[in-house]
């Protein structure tokens, strides 16, 4: 394999790092079939270049280390100092360095080039490629608690919003107790909080929902209509359909809890309607979260069911078992074409906390916010920053070390005592 040594260096600024061998780890992407699957019709040169040495290698359906001659002529460059490809192979990487997506849009000493669309076509290979300069882990070990989904169940029923419009909504349920109704995060649905529900112990003290926006999940599309063409979900749509869930299902007032996108509705039902609300659980909430809004998720040259999963690969926990890494991604690659960008709309660009910041310290309502460390689409500083604005007494907020944008589905058996402390905390908080 091509490769220019130079002498070793051993990182200093990160006390765990250890020297990286580029050459090992070109060869265990070659060898590892998850990383030929997403190179299929793939011929693009990817090229890795530190302070020791250069490598490369060929994504392709049969990938394979470049040739000397080939690694001045990258399709994807991917170069920097040593101990910054150092910090990539930790089992534990600093935030920034766990994924392609967070060295993309962080200072890590890495710098990518690469023109978009074959990046964006390679995407699925890259975040797997990172994934693998990672010490192997055990695929699954098991959830640390007990655990039934058989006892979770399905229902549908048609819902009504305040203008007419209408669909025929799918939820998930089971439990007995005070209601708790789950929001899903941007183009995907409620098989995102099973395990939660799934949860034998949260089973006999609530009566859990989650339910699919339309065009979402098992649920339809709005007034017969299933094409998702011109789909570009709104705050008022969005506020209204939870509304007439919590109404019409619940059927009384609910903790509400939501993940990123849903986090932010589960603030705006708190702000707007705190009538319906005992409380909220918002997982990786935002104060705003600009730029998330991309043309290369619904682009026709882009197979969207691999560039989607990865585009939110690269926020979770890199030490979350592998098996619940892929199974959050799955739930991306089965989403209608244009619904992850249609949600984003209203997530990424209409969103803003601070327009319901005072409403929400107004409500009194108890509010719970959890934050994955390695999020960066809704970060712990970026919550700290909603947190201040609200400058609530009912407010409670935590970072959840080594969890990401998806802790419920990413490591369900990691996020479970941060659930249970907010759980507690808004138990406790009730008059």
């Amino acid at each position: 394999m091509p490769i220019t040594r130079k002498s070793s260096a051993i990182s200093k600024r990160w006390p765990n790092a250890m020297a990286f061998d580029l050459s090992d780890w070109i060869g265990r992407a070659a060898a590892d079939r998850v990383f030929a699957w997403h190179c299929r019709g793939l011929s693009l040169r990817l090229v890795l270049r530190s302070t020791q040495g250069t490598c490369g290698l060929l994504l392709s359906d049969v990938p394979r280390p470049l040739e000397v001659e080939d690694l001045e002529q990258p399709d994807i460059l991917i170069e920097g100092p040593q101990e910054a490809f150092d910090r990539v192979g930790q089992a534990d990487p600093p935030p920034g360095s766990h994924s392609f997506g967070a060295l993309l849009r962080h200072d890590t000493g890495l710098a990518i080039s690469a023109d978009p669309l074959p990046q964006a076509q390679a995407l699925a290979a890259l975040e797997r490629l990172i994934e693998l300069a990672r010490p192997e882990a055990p695929y699954f070990e098991g959830h640390g608690f007990a655990h039934d989904a058989t006892s979770v169940l399905g229902g549908r029923r048609v819902l009504r919003r305040a203008g007419g419009q209408e669909a025929l909504i799918h939820w998930i349920e089971t439990g007995e107790g005070p209601p708790v109704v789950f929001l899903h995060t941007a183009g995907a649905d409620s098989r995102q909080y099973l395990h939660q529900l799934a949860d034998t112990e949260l089973q006999g003290k609530y009566r859990m929902m989650a339910f699919d926006l339309p065009w979402h999940g098992l649920s339809s599309g709005e007034n017969g209509c299933e094409t998702t063409a011109d789909y570009r979900l709104t705050e008022a749509a969005y506020l209204e359909w939870v509304c007439a869930f919590i109404s019409e299902t619940a059927g009384e007032p609910v903790v509400l809890a939501g993940c990123s996108m849903g986090a932010t509705m589960a603030l705006t039902v708190t702000a707007r309607h705190p009538e319906l609300i005992r409380g909220c659980i918002a997982l990786e909430a935002p104060m705003a979260a600009p730029g998330r809004r991309s043309d290369l998720l619904t682009d026709a040259r882009i197979a969207d069911s691999q560039h989607n999963p990865a585009y939110v690969r690269a926020m979770l926990g890199p030490a979350c078992p592998q098996r619940q890494r892929d199974e959050a991604c799955a739930i991306y690659a089965q989403a209608r074409p244009g619904i992850y960008m249609g949600d984003l709309a209203y997530y990424s660009e209409e969103y803003d906390g601070a327009r319901i910041a005072g409403l929400l310290r107004d409500s009194a309502r108890p509010l719970a916010l959890l934050t994955g460390s390695y999020d960066y689409s809704a970060s712990p500083d970026n919550t700290r920053s909603l947190c201040r604005a609200v400058a609530s007494e009912t407010l409670w907020f935590a970072e959840m070390p080594g969890l990401g944008h998806f802790p419920m589905i990413e490591d369900p058996t990691g996020f479970r005592p941060h659930f249970m402390n907010a759980l507690r905390y808004i138990e406790r908080m009730q008059p």
